[in-house]
């Protein structure tokens, strides 16, 4: 999944459903590489988190590795949002940290 320029929240809205759609078709634990290398801010942040918050942790939910070097409050809502929401989290700066992390939690995964 990638995320760019500015989130708007109805675009939080958008990332939301679009996860949860996907974890109820998956039938395995289903884990999710986040692309933020390009996001530049997070608008109406308040609204981004009653976003996120908005529903269970689904129980097919794995990880969620976000990828990208960030300015600091974006850095704070997304550490925020992991503890909020009692999620596996972790960040990372560069997409190989990250795929590298995904691969040592989960050797089924291939990267090629």
């Amino acid at each position: 999944m990638k995320i760019e320029g500015v989130l708007t929240p109805e675009e939080t809205q958008q990332v939301v459903a679009s996860t949860t759609t996907m974890l109820n078709e998956s039938k395995e634990m289903t884990h999710f590489l986040v692309d933020t290398r390009t996001l530049q801010r997070i608008e109406n942040i308040p609204a981004a988190l009653k976003a996120v918050q908005s529903g269970p942790m689904h129980p097919l939910m794995g990880w969620m590795i976000v990828v990208g070097r960030m300015n600091p409050m974006v850095k704070f809502v997304l550490d925020f949002v992991g503890l909020l929401t009692k999620s596996r989290y972790r960040r990372f700066d560069t997409m190989p940290e990250g795929l590298s992390f995904l691969k040592e939690i989960d050797e089924t995964i291939t990267i090629g």
